[in-house]
């Protein structure tokens, strides 16, 4: 009976599954193929979150990196800067300086600041009002339009208006680009101008109040 008792013990095994954590469980060193698998798992999980930051870090970086290099490509008008054609206007020779003496009287014209045309809001609507020399009778005013920010035709209507295509705003240029219809809460901003020695109109000044809606 004894012998039986002790033989039934001795046969019977541990409820521990075999499996690769046995041998830490019952207190054994792991294995050199179990240290491999965990630090296997370590270095994933550990690419995973370095991954994770590096993702978080671009998506703020790039617009960051658009921003500055929105900034850096745009250029604001100036005091002195040479007016040249806009793309705008119909027949022009596209960059080239604009003569005082070939614009005719009731005729508009779009132009930019040399080498500024990076930058909307730069555009400029210069109109003959009246005959003169050099600067007399030319009139210029921003081309974007106050109500939604469109630019206006270059070319006047038949009533002598600035018009805008958007929303059919129209402003007078004989009266500071007073608004005269549709939707546009205020007038052009207007833009001072002078003649120099060769004859090309240029920028004398600043915008008189903010281009574009408000």
């Amino acid at each position: 009976m004894t012998d039986r008792k002790h033989d039934a013990i001795d046969t019977r095994n541990p409820a521990v599954p075999p499996d690769a954590g046995t041998s830490t469980m019952l207190g054994v060193p792991p294995s050199p193929q179990e240290s491999d698998g965990r630090l296997g798992r370590r270095n994933v999980l550990k690419w995973l979150i370095r991954a994770g930051y590096g993702t978080f870090a671009l998506a703020f970086a790039l617009p960051a990196l658009a921003l500055k290099s929105l900034t850096q490509a745009t250029k604001a008008l100036a005091k002195g800067d040479v007016l040249v054609y806009a793309p705008t206007t119909s027949g022009a020779d596209v960059g080239q300086p604009l003569k005082a003496a070939d614009l005719k009287e009731g005729s508009g014209v779009q132009v930019f600041p040399k080498d500024k045309s990076d930058d909307q809001n730069n555009l400029i609507e210069v109109v003959r009002i009246g005959a003169g020399s050099g600067a007399d009778g030319l009139v210029a005013f921003s081309a974007i339009c106050t109500h939604l920010g469109c630019a206006v035709y270059a070319e006047l209507n038949k009533s002598g208006e600035i018009a805008c295509p958007c929303h059919a705003s129209r402003y007078n240029p004989k009266e500071s680009a007073k608004v005269v219809g549709g939707p546009a809460p205020r007038p052009l901003p207007s833009l001072p101008i002078s003649v120099d020695q060769d004859g090309n109109v240029i920028v004398d000044g600043n915008f008189s109040s903010k281009v574009g809606p408000q």
